[in-house]
């Protein structure tokens, strides 16, 4: 859930007058003893009230939890209010300001209630001591939004919950479910083991601890899910430390044949002045896409040995990213393998190495010209020796495939050029998200969005404060075009 904070109701404004009392269930209240500490049991039990799952962690789903007439006026205040869109490399829906200071009477009294009636209760049934903040939001989904893998941790929340307003008739063909992650010994999420389905006038909860690892699946119809979300906090608990990150080390060059290199590429980027051209472009912009690089026989070759391929490997944590990616033998015989070990080999050899100093002014081969500015600048010291490196692979790209932006993530932490490369992409429309969006470090702000597009070499130079996430491909790309693939390639200097 996106991040909010939610000061104390008792300092609100003077309470306006509604309609109807903001009741909670009674059953719920009158058989709260029947709860109490129930997360800390081992077994999982529903009734007409409740329902209560033990794995993968402990999760709550309170039904009917307040009376109809209350409910009717509470949707009219939330149809008033201003949503806004929020998308970035985690989440895609509409949501409003946090509903802190929004003084409308019905969700005066809602928040009063939640503090007031629900709060208490939540505390007895999870043994979690709980103060009076609350954070409070609302939120609209529509087909194709979502919310990605996350744990919801962040100083002080300890109880995350999720109050549904959907049609009666919603199912779990309809997508929007609350789904619940497996951890490894690590504490990295895995696979998705459980999803609550969305029923109206219910209210999902559970603790927020470094295992509560959750997502809004897609929403795959064309009704509305709306809902309030938000947390109760309390005392901060300490969170297990995690593994050190170890970043896989690069790759150097390879040598290969003129022959083969020759039988790939499409001849117009040798040309001298049109490498230097788009050199000067790419000096200017630092990125540049390159239509029709390969010679139109041997990207359809690749085109059709890539939608045979079946033994694609499945990558996360999916707080991290969800790809399927095939990697090749660092032995791989391009001269007289098939046509993926041949354009995987040209991609990763020194001639091409060259080639891309020549495209972009980057010297990633020792025969690249020294940077003008070090020779003004007088400097003795510059080295003629050139250690670059490269990491590369083929990705599928299907419904539900991600990547998303995370601080820590040692492959961003360097210079570095990106080279993609797209394959079988047909009738795409950027609605379907599989875009590389570069943003600016703590930024939101789009720097850089480069949308897949057949047999284009698309090159980006970032540094170390940019950011680069692909977009969550959804639902859409089932019924248009099926997957599509891409190489992509990072060099160093």
């Amino acid at each position: 859930m996106p991040k909010h904070k939610f000061k104390s109701v008792n300092g609100a404004a003077k309470r306006k007058k509604c309609e109807s009392v903001c009741s909670i269930n009674p059953d719920l209240i009158k058989n709260v003893d029947k709860y109490q500490n129930i997360f800390n049991g081992e077994k999982e039990c529903i009734d007409d009230c409740m329902s209560v799952k033990t794995s993968p962690f402990p999760t709550s789903q309170i039904f009917n939890l307040l009376e109809d007439k209350f409910l009717k006026g509470l949707k009219g205040e939330l149809s008033e209010l201003d949503l806004l869109e929020k998308d970035n490399d985690l989440y895609r829906f509409r949501q409003s300001d946090e509903l802190n200071s929004v003084n409308l009477p019905y969700l005066y009294e809602l928040k009063l209630a939640l503090i007031e009636k629900l709060k208490p209760l939540i505390s007895k049934m999870t043994g979690i001591e709980l103060d009076d903040r609350l954070a409070l939001f609302h939120a609209k989904y529509t087909r194709g939004d979502y919310l990605l893998c996350h744990d919801d941790e962040l100083e002080g929340r300890r109880v995350a919950f999720i109050y549904y307003l959907v049609p009666e008739d919603w199912s779990q063909q309809d997508g929007g479910g609350l789904q619940l992650f497996s951890t490894d010994a690590d504490g990295n999420p895995g696979k998705v083991v459980d999803t609550l389905v969305p029923k109206n006038n219910s209210l999902s909860f559970f603790e927020v601890s470094a295992v509560s690892f959750h997502q809004v699946q897609e929403v795959l119809t064309d009704k509305t899910r709306l809902s309030l979300g938000g947390w109760f906090h309390g005392p901060t608990e300490p969170r297990p430390e995690k593994p050190l990150r170890v970043e896989e080390e690069g790759n150097s060059s390879i040598d290969i044949s003129e022959e083969l290199f020759m039988s790939l590429i499409n001849p117009v980027y040798l040309d001298i002045n049109t490498k230097i051209q788009i050199q000067e472009r790419f000096e200017e912009t630092s990125e540049i896409n390159l239509p029709e690089f390969f010679l139109p026989e041997k990207f359809q070759a690749i085109c059709d040995k890539l939608k045979s391929i079946q033994d694609w490997e499945q990558e996360g944590p999916p707080n991290r990213r969800c790809t399927q990616s095939k990697y090749m033998n660092s032995d791989s015989d391009g001269e007289d393998g098939d046509c993926l070990s041949q354009v995987f080999d040209f991609m990763r050899s020194d001639v091409f190495f060259l080639l891309l100093s020549d495209l972009t002014g980057l010297r990633l081969h020792s025969l690249a010209p020294k940077d003008s500015d070090d020779e003004e600048g007088g400097e003795e010291n510059i080295s003629d020796e050139v250690n670059s490196k490269y990491k590369g692979r083929f990705r599928k790209w299907d419904q539900g495939n991600y990547t998303l932006v995370c601080d820590d993530d040692l492959g961003q932490a360097e210079f570095a050029l990106d080279a993609r490369l797209c394959f079988n992409v047909q009738n795409w429309d950027e609605s379907m998200g599989g875009q590389t969006v570069y943003i600016a470090r703590n930024e939101d702000d789009v720097l850089i969005k480069c949308e897949p597009e057949n047999n284009s070499l698309n090159l980006v130079y970032r540094d170390k404060e940019s950011l680069r996430f692909v977009k969550y491909v959804n639902n859409s790309i089932s019924a248009n075009n099926g997957p599509f693939f891409d190489m992509d390639f990072i060099y160093y200097e």
